[in-house]
């Protein structure tokens, strides 16, 4: 147990770049952080992280012992939910923070087949891109796209959702389809709330471009109805816009510069008890991820996503 301590430090370490945020993160001192590490170093006889004046950063071996570190307490995670199950019940209240892309268009069918199959789990959720004090809320989970207010709660990485650059085919006729970045700059660009200080698009290679916001949308949705409307083009999920793609009515902006994908966390409130109720809903919630095209799940959840015998 002091090693799976020890990985916990050294994951949220170097997820987090700090030992202080790493301390705010897992509930303990900046010393106990910095002390379970150290300990980790010295069984295994490698430097893990280096530390320095802007925090820390994993050395080649570090990389490697977080790689499995976070497979390790994953795993860890399901044994724990997999054995409350067995002995408690999915009655009950389980109450969920979302984004709203989550909220719009990933939910919706998880709480019907839940509420079908079990009618007396009783799901409460509430749909926001802020961040949310799950203690303070009377909250048990969120599902948000950023490790941050997660306090001393635990966090797993869920999944990559695939982002693109689009627009409508009559809107790029009309001005023109962009070769390069450079290109963006004189188009409408359509901004989303979560990001309200949004002025440059960030590729996957480093690279970026300027960008000159004309329509702020306030719910993914509107993102969809202002392409399909030649408003501007957008940064958005490849998976909410593929029947604008299928049909041919949008089209894929420098498909050559693929983009920093949007990242996808379930934060569980601190002390929240293994259960039926959130292991219920997780498999059902990684199932859909699982589903929908253009959203990568987290290496360590595709084997339990994946259908028997394939």
């Amino acid at each position: 147990m002091e090693n799976i301590a020890a990985l916990r430090s050294l994951v949220a370490a170097c997820e987090t770049g700090s030992l202080s945020a790493a301390a705010r993160r897992l509930g303990i001192t900046q010393p106990a952080v910095s002390q379970q590490i150290a300990a980790l170093e010295q069984s295994l006889g490698l430097t893990l992280v280096v530390r320095g004046r802007n925090g820390v950063r994993p050395t080649e071996a570090g990389s490697l012992a977080v790689s499995h570190g976070v497979e390790v307490l994953a795993r860890l995670s399901q044994m724990q939910d997999a054995l409350a199950a067995l002995r408690s019940s999915p009655d009950g209240r389980l109450g969920l923070a979302c984004a709203f892309l989550v909220a719009q268009s990933l939910l919706v069918p998880v709480l019907a087949d839940l509420r079908r199959t079990h009618p007396k789990l009783k799901i409460e959720f509430r749909a926001t891109d802020d961040l949310v004090d799950l203690v303070e809320a009377g909250l048990d989970l969120a599902i948000q796209a950023s490790t941050d207010g997660a306090r001393n709660g635990t966090v797993r990485k869920l999944a990559e959702i695939e982002l693109c650059l689009v627009a409508s085919r009559s809107y790029l006729d009309r001005v023109g389809r962009p070769k390069v970045p450079a290109d963006l700059l004189p188009l409408d660009y359509i901004q989303y709330r979560d990001d309200p200080a949004e002025n440059t698009i960030v590729f996957a290679d480093g690279g970026t471009a300027p960008v000159t916001v004309s329509f702020a949308a306030q719910m993914p949705n509107l993102i969809l109805h202002a392409v399909q409307n030649h408003l501007g083009f957008a940064k958005a999920p490849r998976y909410l816009m593929a029947d604008l793609l299928a049909r041919g009515d949008a089209e894929i902006i420098l498909p050559e510069r693929p983009l920093v994908p949007k990242l996808l966390y379930l934060i569980r409130a601190p002390g929240l008890a293994a259960s039926r109720r959130v292991s219920l809903f997780m498999d059902r919630f990684i199932e859909e991820l699982a589903r929908t095209p253009d959203i990568e799940l987290a290496r360590d959840l595709r084997s339990v996503a994946a259908p028997e015998g394939s």
